[in-house]
């Protein structure tokens, strides 16, 4: 009897499993809009191609231009009176320096200059301040635009564009769905002995042996899939995607 369950061990782990699994892309998104707005450009014949870095879906950014160049310019003049501010704060502080410890001036004297002094100092604290909250709002409006203006990087494949033109958009309205497909993912669920020995085993696919990565391993069975332990597989991009595959543990 001992000998008949070691001879069935030896030959099971000779023994080649199957599965089967779809060929995913090795990253998918899903690109919602972070702003709302009107859709005045979408170019939906994108769809299947890859991006090339220009603009896909534009959403109606008239006025957050319009603004952005009144807060620049509000931004430059007030850069040129800070510049003032600051001469002027030097003189008046150089004024109340030279007599604030001369006996000739009363103290009647020596606190104008010093009101003077403290005046200019809170006028150019308050116009530096006004200055940052410009540039925050510039930055804001920068943001705002750009996240109006969506592009897809070159090395990413478009697989749906949703709004078409007129269409009206709010946060987490889907805009895009891209993928990576500079490489695959497979998904199989393995058997307990597979899952011990995959790291030792050859893998094949469609009988043929190909470079294949282990990325995950999860050592908790499936809720679904209940005999079943979650493994994914990176392989090279293939010609096309979403076939089904025989993979092979041997």
């Amino acid at each position: 009897m001992r000998i008949a369950v070691i001879i069935f061990l030896f030959l099971s782990s000779l023994f080649s499993y199957e599965y089967y699994a779809k060929v995913d892309p090795y990253e998918r998104f899903l690109i919602k809009s972070n702003v709302s707005g009107k859709v005045i450009f979408s170019d939906e014949f994108k769809e299947g191609k890859f991006g090339d870095g220009k603009v896909i879906i534009k959403i109606d950014d008239k006025i957050d231009k319009v603004d952005l160049n009144a807060t620049l310019a509000k931004y430059q003049n007030l850069l040129q009176n800070i510049k003032a501010t600051k001469q002027l704060y030097q003189i008046d502080k150089l004024a109340y320096e030279k007599i604030k410890d001369l006996s000739t001036y009363s103290r009647t004297q020596k606190d104008a200059k010093k009101i003077k002094m403290l005046t200019s100092k809170i006028n150019l604290l308050n116009q530096e301040s006004n200055l940052q909250s410009l540039k925050l709002k510039i930055e804001s409006l920068k943001d705002k635009i750009d996240k109006k203006n969506i592009k897809v990087d070159k090395k990413y494949y478009i697989y749906k564009v949703y709004p078409r033109v007129g269409d009206f958009v709010n946060p987490s309205s889907p805009l895009l769905e891209i993928a990576d497909l500079s490489k695959a993912r497979l998904t199989i669920f393995v058997t307990y002995n597979d899952l011990l020995k995959i790291k030792k085993r050859t893998i094949l696919i469609d009988n043929k042996p190909i470079k294949v990565k282990i990325v995950k391993i999860l050592k908790i069975a499936d809720s679904k899939n209940l005999s079943g332990y979650k493994v994914e597989l990176v392989i090279p991009a293939p010609k096309i995607f979403s076939k089904l595959v025989k993979v092979e543990i041997r």
